[in-house]
C-alpha cells in the first residue's frame, strides 16, 4: 500500500473527477457513507456532534450529519457561515438547511461556549474541521475549537486526517485534535505515520470511495503490510541444508560490549541462516561462546583497549570467501585502527553486508566509502546526524528526506531507526514500517535487528528485500513480546524469544501452515 502527500491526493481527486468522470458530489457522498458505517459499527450512543470546516472535509461532516439526522440528537458546528462555502461542500450544506438540521456557526457571539458545554454531554464528536490541505498554522478561534475537542470526554472520529496535523510532515501546525480513529480516504497520508502525528490518529481506517485503482499506484512512498511482507518470506526447500540457508559472517565485539555480539549473533541465527561465524577479539570469545553456542568461533587478534586489531583483515577476507553475507558494527569500539580495518572491509568485500552501530560511528568519520557489494546502514536518528553533519533535530523533524539523502549520499539502503521505522534506497523509494512499539526503545534491540537483516541477506534477499522484512519481523516480535510482557518490561532478549512467533504469524508462511494442519 501506498502513503501520499496531500497534493499527490489532490491530483488524484481532480484525476477522477475530469479525467473519469466522477462527479465529485458522488466522491464527497462516497466519503460520507464510509463514514457513516464505520460510526455504526460501533455501539455510540444517541448524541452526535459534527464540527465541520469550511472545504470538502467540512462537505463530508455534512453527509454523515444528513445520513444520522432522523437516527440521533444530531448538531452540526460551522467554522465559518454559509456564504463562505463552496462547491460540493455547499450543496451538502444546503440540503441539510433544507432538512432542518440543527446548525450553528461558531463565529456567532458565545458559540465556542455552547459548543464546550455540548462537548461535555455528547456521544461522539466528528471532527471535520480541516483536512489532508491544512498547511499553515491554526489561528486563535480555530485552536479554542481543537482544545475543546480534545477536552470532550467523548470519542472522537476524524475525517480524514485529524484537524491540526500536517498531512505531509505529521506536524502539529499550532495545535491538533486527538482521535480516537482516523477513517481516510484511497491511501493514507504521511501524516498518519510520522510523529508526532501518527500519535494524533488513533486507530487508523483506509476506505474505498471509489477512486479508480490506477490511480492509486506508482507513488514513492510505500508502508509495509502483512501482505507484502509475507510475499518476501525466504523459501525453506525440504532438502536443504547450511549452505541452502547461507552463512554469515559477524565482525563485532570487543572488551566489555560481548552483549551486542551475542544479540546480534543470536539474532541471525533466529532469522534462520544456516550457519553463524563470530569474528570476535580473541581475549571475549569465551563469553561470547558461552552466549551463544550454535556460533562458530573465529577469535581475532586484539588492541590494547580489546577491540579488533586491524591486522585481522586477512583473516576476515579468507572466511567471508566462504559466507554469503557480512555484518560489522555490534559493540565494535570506536578506536582509530577500526577506522582503517572498515575502509579495508567495504573496499575489499563482495558480499551484501549492514553496518550498524559503532560501524556508523566509524563511517561518519571516514565518510563515504565506493565498496564492491550493496550495503544496508541502520542508523537511529544520532547516528543519522552524525553521518549526514547535522543535528539529530533536524533528521527527525525531516525523516523521510533525511533517509533519502543518507540513501543517496552513501549509495546504501537505509533503515532510519525509530518510531515507524523508515527504509529508503537510492533511487528515493520509501518504505515506512507498520510494526513495533517504544518497549523496543531498549539497549540491544538495535543488534537485534542487524543480526535478523544479515540474516536475510544471506537467505539471498537484496538489500531492499532484506531491510523491508527485517524491520517488519523485527517490530512484528516486539509487539508480540509486548502483548505478553508488557512495553516497559520489554528487553532486547524478549525480541529473540518472539521473533519465531512473528515468522508463524504472518499469514502466507504456507511452511508453518502445512505443519500446523
Amino acid at each position: 500500500m501506498y502513503v501520499i502527500k496531500a497534493e499527490e491526493m489532490r491530483r488524484i481527486d481532480e484525476r477522477a473527477i475530469k479525467d473519469y468522470l466522477i462527479p465529485g458530489v458522488i466522491l464527497m457522498e462516497n466519503a460520507g457513507l464510509c463514514l457513516v458505517e464505520a460510526i455504526n459499527r460501533e455501539n455510540y450512543g444517541p448524541r452526535l456532534t459534527v464540527i465541520a470546516g469550511r472545504g470538502n472535509n467540512g462537505g463530508d461532516g455534512f453527509v454523515v450529519a444528513r445520513h444520522f439526522y432522523r437516527k440521533k440528537h444530531v448538531h452540526v458546528w460551522t467554522a465559518v457561515r454559509d456564504e463562505d462555502y463552496r462547491g460540493d461542500a455547499l450543496i451538502n450544506l444546503k440540503i441539510l438547511r433544507k432538512l432542518g438540521v440543527p446548525i450553528t456557526c461558531l463565529q456567532e457571539p458565545g458559540a465556542l461556549d455552547s459548543l464546550q458545554a455540548e462537548l461535555k454531554n455528547t456521544d461522539l464528536v466528528v471532527d471535520a474541521l480541516f483536512g489532508t490541505g491544512l498547511s499553515r498554522p491554526l489561528g486563535d478561534r480555530d485552536q479554542s475549537i481543537v482544545q475543546a475537542i480534545n477536552q470532550s470526554p467523548a470519542p472522537v472520529l476524524a475525517v480524514d486526517i485529524p484537524s491540526g496535523i500536517c498531512a505531509d510532515s505529521g506536524q502539529v501546525l499550532g495545535a491538533a485534535v486527538k482521535a480516537d480513529k482516523t477513517v481516510t480516504f484511497a491511501l493514507p497520508k504521511l501524516g498518519h505515520y510520522l510523529h508526532p502525528g501518527a500519535a494524533h490518529r488513533g486507530e487508523l481506517e483506509v476506505v474505498d470511495i471509489g477512486i479508480p485503482p490506477m490511480l492509486l499506484s506508482g507513488f514513492a512512498v510505500s508502508l509495509l503490510t502483512p501482505e507484502s511482507m509475507a510475499a518476501l518470506l525466504p523459501s525453506r526447500p525440504d532438502d536443504g541444508h547450511k549452505g541452502t540457508f547461507g552463512k554469515v559472517l559477524l565482525v563485532a565485539g570487543s572488551r566489555g560490549m560481548t552483549g551486542a555480539a551475542i544479540l546480534a549473533a543470536r539474532a541471525a541465527l533466529r532469522g534462520g541462516c544456516g550457519l553463524l561465524y563470530a569474528a570476535v577479539p580473541q581475549g571475549v570469545w569465551p563469553i561470547v561462546a558461552g552466549g551463544v553456542a550454535e556460533a562458530v568461533l573465529m577469535p581475532l587478534p586484539e588492541s590494547e583497549v580489546g577491540c579488533i586489531h586491524q591486522d585481522a583483515f586477512p583473516a576476515l577476507a579468507e572466511k567471508w570467501a566462504d559466507c554469503q553475507a557480512l555484518a560489522v558494527g555490534p559493540g565494535l569500539g570506536q578506536e582509530p585502527g577500526l577506522q582503517q580495518l572498515l575502509e579495508l572491509i567495504l573496499k575489499a568485500c563482495p558480499l551484501p553486508m549492514v553496518l550498524d552501530a559503532d560501524a556508523l560511528n566509524l563511517l561518519a568519520v571516514i565518510g563515504p566509502v565506493k565498496g564492491k557489494a550493496p550495503t544496508v546502514i541502520t542508523p537511529h536518528p544520532g547516528e543519522a546526524a552524525r553521518l549526514l553533519g547535522k543535528k539529530t533535530a533536524e533528521i527527525q523533524a525531516n525523516r523521510i528526506e533525511s533517509a533519502r539523502e543518507l540513501a543517496a549520499r552513501y549509495e546504501s539502503v537505509v533503515v532510519l531507526k525509530g518510531a515507524q521505522t523508515l527504509i529508503a534506497a537510492p533511487d528515493g523509494k520509501v518504505a515506512i514500517n507498520s510494526t513495533g512499539n517504544n518497549g523496543m526503545a531498549t539497549a540491544g534491540s538495535g543488534d537485534v535487528l542487524t543480526g535478523l537483516l544479515v540474516s536475510l541477506l544471506a537467505q539471498k534477499l537484496d538489500p531492499w528485500q532484506a531491510a523491508q522484512l527485517a524491520v517488519y519481523l523485527h517490530g512484528l516480535a516486539g509487539d508480540l513480546a509486548a502483548e505478553q510482557l508488557g512495553q516497559t518490561s520489554l528487553m532486547a532478549g524478549d525480541l529473540l524469544k518472539f521473533l519465531p512467533q512473528a515468522y508463524l504469524v504472518l499469514p502466507e508462511n504456507r511452511y508453518v501452515k502445512e505443519a500446523l494442519s
